[in-house]
């Protein structure tokens, strides 16, 4: 039989069951189902539509969609029962959510400032169900005292589905507030002393009770806390985690059937049952109201606004782990953050949270687990790497994805797919749809924002968050920081080290087994609290089957041995020395099991934190048999093929030195993990693996006319970047074994960095690329002499394209003299008729036409020669155009 297909329009009546049990009573109510009216073929929200009554009700575990004629909304499923001296409720009944004392039907309980004692002062109201059902509802009571009631008539279709009859639910048994559960799946091992002695029911007809429900964010399981938050708000029917968030953004009314009594006895032996006494309430409650009357409604015009914003939440570049409880901070994100349970006159301005802390502390894991329990509360949800402003922009482009289609241009929407595209009209595009005026209840996560603005002038990667933040007066912004100067963009809430309690939760979370209090509490006190020195010794210890007292031993020994010297405690400026050891102890372990993934560790921190795929290896050893035999020396047989290469990396995570991507084939280490691996190398171990990084960089860059070169030059530019960084800022000392081999991989990591067409042209990055052509040309001069690099292919291209960066800065004179050594080189080797030569020629005829022919005045060529034989650093103030004549004269292009 071909079911109906009905307009959208024709639906007036949303019915949402969060839970699976809940939308099979819910589905069981329906008179008539229909088939999808959207026009997509796959159903991927589990909408369910269909007719009851005269009311063409659509039926969904979430409103993700706009259906233009809603009026109304029933939220239906199970709660805890609060039964009381005044309320008699029994596992089975209905509670109704209706207006009591002051509270408009549903209050969110958890919601509110902490006032004095740790007592909740709860703020804002929650909306009363609409005027239409409040009429129906009180018809309801009505027809009950009547005993005019047709929910035994509707409660009787589960009769067909034995696991939804009252049969089947066992005892109804109400415990002492005081007594907790004895353990196990039932309450067979609890002492029946304890339980509360109640008159017996003349019948088991099921009872609706009125008033208020309690909606929290978390399962209401301990009878004293139940009780006590009861009595604080007045007296409640129900606690149940689900309707605050819809009660504040859409008119319903909330229906739950009584499963369990909210304290630590609950089980899920009532839930069905539970679930069809609510669904055929609702019935009833629906089927009293005309269908003319609901037409008069108004339509909840507030979800059509809010709800076409809406973006599908996704883990893809969220870092994952096992999070443990942190309570108060908690709190205070969601007290500020969520648009919840807000007065109306406050509900739309911007919240920004700034979540400050010494790197290790947490503060990623707690956004993280933040986003993930509160992502129904947002229509958006984005998480934007904020480690550079190149990462960041990537970040906005990804999520740009995601915004549905047709509410920002399809060429931003798509630009990650494209070769083309504008990176800055990404940004202002996603800027504006978070600007909007419909569009307010989005949540960012600035994560990792480390980069100092103030101080630009000497970190190029530097940047000003703030003109990332839509200005305008809606929306959350959670930023992750260890900069104090962010903290005047919003609300403060300092990450500290977690106390004993929170500790033990921590390390039990990665220890994977229980241990004695007393064992552990010398080590937990060395850890002094920092969640990432935890989390890695626990691992270490689950890993090797190492005992505490063993660790604590090792852990002070390895402190005194590497931090003793000052000069040799590179992260004593991170504040706190556990770090260092804890992964030190790891590090020796993992040496010890496999040198191959203790020297990718090393290896990896002269590249790029963040991702490191291991087509980069294979590519560049396929290029160059140097490159392949370093990786063999180092790598051992990591690098033979991505099976080993994965081995390794899972022997690196096991002790959570490396953490994999949501989403992504890729891994990446945690930055100050990074800094420290770096920082533990000898001298020759950092010389050697930084000319290993180098080859690596430069034999992966592929041909610019291949089909996958810009997804992988955005890949290979953040590794030589944080190469350039390393060099800079550590004096490693490449300079005296550069070779052949190495001076084609810094030509190609110059090329890299200068592409016109790179998304980093403009970004300040020539400089980098200069310096890459320096040290290319030096080596090709040391390696073959002055007199052979004037024929030396390699070394001309370099020069032509060094003259091409000169040009693209607008020196033209030093474009000039390069365009000139590469046109003779390429004469002397192929002749006049040889494409680059012909490209040189005509580059330097366009230049004649921009250069004062005095542009080389004899003065500074007569400077040449008193120019010691140092390379000057490009960009700095003794990088002189003498300097740079000096240089082009070293390579006889005078």
């Amino acid at each position: 039989m071909n079911r109906q297909r009905l307009p959208p329009s024709t639906y007036t009546v949303a019915w949402v069951s969060a839970l699976p049990i809940g939308s099979a009573a819910a589905a069981e109510m329906l008179e008539e189902k229909h088939d999808d009216p959207r026009s997509h073929g796959s159903n991927i929200d589990q909408y369910v539509f269909g007719r009851m009554g005269d009311h063409n009700v659509v039926m969904a575990p979430r409103l993700t969609a706009v259906f233009p004629s809603i009026r109304f909304a029933l939220m239906v499923g199970i709660g805890g029962g609060v039964p009381s001296a005044v309320s008699d409720i029994r596992l089975g009944d209905v509670v109704v959510g209706h207006p009591h004392l002051q509270h408009s039907g549903v209050v969110q309980y958890d919601f509110g400032k902490t006032g004095p004692n740790g007592q909740i002062m709860r703020t804002g109201a929650l909306n009363a169900p609409p005027k239409v059902l409040l009429n129906a509802i009180a018809k309801l009571r009505e027809n009950h005292h009547r005993h005019l009631s047709t929910l035994p008539t509707h409660l009787s279709v589960f009769d067909r589905l034995q696991e939804f009859r009252r049969i089947g639910a066992g005892s109804d048994l109400l415990f002492e507030a005081t007594y907790n559960h004895a353990g196990g799946e039932t309450c067979n091992g609890c002492d029946g002393e304890m339980i509360i002695e109640r008159a017996e029911r003349g019948s088991e007809e099921v009872v609706i009770h009125y008033g208020t429900i309690a909606s929290g964010n978390q399962v209401m399981k301990d009878g004293g806390t139940r009780d006590r938050i009861s009595a604080e708000l007045g007296g409640v029917l129900c606690f149940e985690m689900e309707a605050a968030g819809l009660a504040i953004t859409f008119p319903c009314a909330v229906i739950r059937g009584i499963c369990d009594y909210a304290d630590s006895h609950k089980n899920k032996s009532w839930q069905p049952y539970a679930a069809a006494t609510a669904a055929a309430a609702t019935k009833e409650l629906l089927l009293i109201i005309p269908a003319e009357e609901v037409a008069k409604t108004d339509v909840a015009g507030r979800i059509t606004d809010s709800e076409k914003y809406r973006v599908p939440f996704s883990l893809r570049g969220i870092p994952r782990g096992r999070f443990a409880d942190r309570p108060d901070e908690m709190r205070h994100l969601e007290q500020v953050l969520k648009p919840q349970g807000q007065p109306q006159s406050e509900g739309c301005r911007q919240q920004v949270v700034v979540l400050h802390g010494l790197g290790g502390i947490g503060k990623t894991q707690l956004a993280v687990e933040f986003a993930r329990k509160h992502q129904a509360a947002f229509t958006s949800v984005f998480w934007l790497d904020g480690s550079s402003e190149d990462s960041l922009k990537q970040s906005i482009a990804d999520s740009a994805s995601r915004i549905p289609e047709g509410q920002i241009p399809e060429a931003s929407r798509k630009y990650l797919s494209g070769i083309d595209g504008d990176l800055d009209a990404v940004i202002r595009d996603s800027i504006e749809w978070l600007s909007r005026t419909e569009n307010k209840h989005w949540l960012i996560i600035f994560d990792n924002v480390d980069r100092d603005y103030q101080q630009r002038k000497t970190d190029i990667d530097a940047y000003d968050i703030s003109n990332y933040i839509p200005e305008v007066d809606h929306g959350s912004v959670l930023i992750t920081t260890r900069l104090a100067s962010l903290q005047q963009l919003g609300e403060t809430l300092h990450l500290g080290s977690v106390n004993m309690s929170q500790a033990r939760a921590i390390f039990r979370k990665w220890y994977n087994q229980d241990f004695d209090l007393n064992d552990s509490d010398e080590l937990l006190q060395l850890l002094d609290g920092l969640p990432l020195a935890l989390a890695q010794a626990a691992a270490y210890m689950s890993e090797t089957g190492t005992s505490f007292s063993t660790y604590a031993r090792l852990y002070k020994e390895q402190w005194k041995d590497l931090m003793g010297n000052e000069d040799t405690a590179p992260l004593r400026s991170y504040g706190n020395r556990s770090i260092s050891t804890t992964w030190t102890v790891s590090y020796n372990a993992i040496h010890a099991k496999n040198k191959g993934a203790a020297n990718l560790l090393l290896l990896w921190a002269h590249l790029n934190h963040k991702t490191l795929p291991f087509w980069i290896l294979q590519v560049g050893a396929n290029r160059s048999s140097a490159l392949a035999e370093g990786l063999s020396a180092w790598l051992k047989h990591a690098a033979d093929d991505e099976v080993k290469f994965l081995k390794v990396v899972r022997l690196l995570r096991s002790y959570c030195l490396v953490e994999s991507l949501y989403g992504s084939s890729t891994h990446s280490t945690h930055p100050v993990v990074h800094q420290w691996a770096f920082h533990i190398q000898d001298e020759y171990q950092r010389a050697e693996l930084s000319r290993l990084a180098v080859l690596i960089i430069g034999y992966a860059v592929p041909d610019e006319y291949a089909t996958e070169y810009h997804p992988k030059q955005r890949q290979l530019i953040p590794h030589a970047e944080s190469w350039m960084e390393r060099m800079e800022r550590a004096t490693v000392n490449t300079e005296a074994e550069v070779n052949e081999d190495m001076s084609y991989a810094l030509h190609m990591m110059g090329m890299l960095l200068s592409d016109r067409g790179s998304l980093y042209a403009d970004q300040g990055k020539l400089a980098e690329a200069e310096k890459m052509y320096q040290r290319a040309l030096e080596g090709y001069e040391k390696a073959l002499g002055p007199h052979n690099i004037t024929s030396y292919v390699p070394a001309l291209n370099t020069a032509y394209s060094y003259g091409m960066l000169f040009e693209n800065q607008g020196r033209l004179s030093d474009a000039k003299l390069m365009y000139l050594r590469a046109l003779r080189g390429y004469k002397a080797v192929f002749g006049t008729d040889y494409r680059w030569y012909l490209a040189a020629q005509e580059r330097l005829q366009n230049l004649e036409t921009s250069l004062d022919s005095h542009s080389d005045s004899p003065t500074a060529a007569s400077r040449l020669d008193q120019q010691t034989d140092v390379l000057p650093v490009a960009g700095s103030a003794g990088f002189t155009t003498s300097k740079r004549l000096w240089l082009l004269r070293k390579l006889k292009l005078r």
